[in-house]
């Protein structure tokens, strides 16, 4: 009855791809409301700080779904 579950390397990196792309997803959607907040209120210094926090988080999707696709053929979305 007691059986052990091996988990291969190739699925492995794609949970560890997925959970970064999530991670990036999450930060894309703070970084896009502290951009509307940056603008609503006028503060420019905010809004800065949402466009390259969203830039970061763009730029994290495009290279882990690159990495991902590269190493198990696989999307992470």
């Amino acid at each position: 009855m007691n059986t052990l579950f091996l988990l291969d390397a190739t699925e492995a990196a794609l949970g560890l791809y997925q959970l970064i792309f999530v991670c990036a997803v999450l930060l894309s959607l703070y970084s896009a409301y502290t951009w509307y907040e940056g603008r609503r209120d006028k503060e420019p210094l905010v809004e800065r700080k949402g466009r390259i926090l969203f830039l970061l988080a763009i730029i994290t999707m495009v290279a882990v779904s690159f990495v991902s696709y590269a190493i198990t053929g696989q999307l992470p979305f």
